[in-house]
């Protein structure tokens, strides 16, 4: 028939265009599947450092010590704490900070940093952009349902959904409805 020859063009065409999003898809997906394990957009650093005692008299002119000789950029600083007599934590965003004792100058940065690549195609996945990205991820949706059912269909005869695929697809269906039966005894 001539209209298969159609839908393979088409689905031909289809995957090359979304291949990009497939393996951006796949890519995240894989790492955001293992959240337990690992953060898969950002990784956490604690540097340690020595800045010598710390001069002030008040936990304010200290941090403001601490923030000048750690290069830090203060319209970052969202705080700052005495836990103690001797310890003194500056807040940046994010969790990330820095906590020394003002005695001997010695403490630790806790610093977070983007993965690269991971960061961006988590972002793109999780739709953490919002906006005109939503009909992006909707168009790309749209299209892996055009790619699933037009592979399915382009084949006649015994290599088609009437013969042998008709066993893959059955092969393929067990796997999500094994797991929804799972989840419901």
């Amino acid at each position: 028939m001539k209209w298969r020859r159609w839908v393979r063009a088409i689905h031909r065409d289809t995957g090359y265009v979304a291949v990009a999003l497939i393996l951006a898809y796949a890519v995240s997906g894989l790492a955001v599947n293992h959240i337990g394990d690992w953060n898969p957009s950002y990784t956490f650093h604690a540097e340690a450092f020595d800045l010598g005692p710390v001069p002030g008299d008040t936990a304010a002119d200290q941090a403001a010590f601490v923030v000048e000789r750690l290069r830090l950029d203060p319209a970052q600083v969202r705080g700052h704490f005495q836990e103690s007599a001797s310890e003194l934590r500056v807040f940046l965003p994010d969790g990330q900070e820095a906590r020394l004792d003002v005695r001997s100058g010695k403490g630790k940065l806790k610093t977070i940093r983007t993965r690269p690549v991971l960061f961006e195609v988590n972002a793109l996945h999780l739709n953490n952009l919002k906006g005109v990205w939503t009909y992006v991820a909707d168009v790309f949706a749209v299209a892996l349902i055009f790619l699933a059912i037009s592979g399915m269909i382009m084949m006649k005869g015994d290599r088609g959904l009437l013969g042998r695929g008709k066993w893959f697809v059955g092969a393929g269906l067990l796997v999500p409805i094994g797991f929804v039966v799972y989840l419901y005894q």
